[in-house]
């Protein structure tokens, strides 16, 4: 499987956006910073023309990720990439009303002359002033620029003139609470870029993606801009898996159901996670104990299946199991030695 992040990478520092076209042309308008955005719809196509009635170049389902690779213009549709598995690609248009950009952090501004510019160009057209301190909603980076929100609009604003705070380790835990027991609200990856609204010595409170709380200091540093260079390493296979499960988290159990969506248990859950990374695995929690390959609890990975009698989860680290636990529960995290464990499975 292509990881999403690793499909904006490849399309922002490669430019081999052509390459990974499935016989569907791109817009002639396509940003500068691919970016990145989630169906919220029940269901999305995204087709090869932007108008009704254009052939559907694949069906999208509430929760599926896309990388976006054109602005909202205000014509309803928008250009998109979209990994269906390894090496099939699509391309083509999407509702804009169907999906949810997804925000990677906040930065603020250091400089009293800045503006939110049209394109990632020094001599670009300015769209708006932005005022020393300003926060932005950074939608995505490369190259030396941050594609931005700053009011109501979207543009592009050089590194020279943002401060903040990177994260330095992949998944690191956004907390309800200042302490390292605390709900975890979100997780964020190595790389985001984010303004802290206050900061002590071990915790910084910030807004990440629409929702306030704490992270621990020990994993992020703060950045000069003019020196900036972000960093967001390819995830490793389990890291992937773990990062499209955590997107179903509270949805509802159903006994015998698959829908990541509508309602699954334990083994619908973990077999619909890796279908798709390519996995197919049984709609059986004993079943699925004979596929992929043992590994011992020391050597247990994020990403890992974890067998127990009647019941599947998939490791998400820290102790956890990330599941479809039972009706009251729904998708929650568990400890993952809440029952004697069978085996630990290893799929990709």
């Amino acid at each position: 499987m292509f990881p999403v992040r690793k499909l904006i990478r490849t399309l922002v520092f490669t430019g081999a956006v052509a390459a990974l076209c499935t016989g569907t042309a791109l817009a002639a308008d396509a940003s500068a910073i691919p970016y990145e955005a989630t169906v919220s719809a029940p269901t999305a196509s995204l087709l090869e023309a932007p108008e009704d009635g254009s052939a559907v170049a694949v069906s999208l389902e509430n929760g599926n990720r896309l990388v976006l690779l054109s602005e909202d213009d205000g014509s309803g549709w928008l250009s998109a990439a979209y990994e269906a598995g390894e090496d099939e690609v699509y391309t083509g248009y999407i509702a804009s009303d169907a999906v949810s950009v997804q925000t990677l952090g906040r930065v603020s501004i250091l400089t009293e002359d800045a503006s939110l510019l049209e394109d990632a160009e020094e001599d670009s057209e300015a769209l708006t002033p932005l005022g020393q301190g300003a926060s932005l909603e950074v939608l995505g980076y490369s190259d030396g620029w941050f594609y931005v929100e700053a009011k109501g609009k979207t543009g592009y604003v050089p590194l020279s003139n943002v401060g903040c705070e990177v994260v330095t380790t992949s998944k690191l835990k956004l907390r309800a609470e200042p302490d390292g027991g605390g709900e975890v609200l979100a997780v964020l990856d190595k790389g985001v870029a984010l303004t802290p609204l206050d900061a002590e010595e071990e915790w910084y409170q910030i807004s990440y993606d629409g929702q306030e709380g704490y992270i621990s200091s020990e994993y992020v540093e703060p950045s000069e801009a003019d020196s900036f260079t972000v960093e967001n390493p390819a995830m490793t296979d389990g890291e992937a898996v773990l990062a499209y499960a955590q997107q179903f988290l509270g949805n509802r159990y159903v006994w015998g159901g698959t829908s990541l969506t509508k309602g699954c248990d334990c083994s619908g859950y973990v077999m619909q996670i890796y279908a798709q990374f390519g996995v197919s695995l049984p709609h059986s929690s004993a079943a699925i104990r004979n596929h992929g390959t043992k590994v011992s609890y020391s050597e247990m990975e994020v990403g890992d299946v974890v067998c127990y009698s009647g019941h599947v989860g998939i490791y998400a680290g820290n102790g956890q199991i990330i599941n479809a636990l039972n009706s009251r529960a729904g998708i929650c995290y568990t400890n993952v030695n809440y029952a004697p464990i069978v085996t630990i499975r290893r799929m990709l």
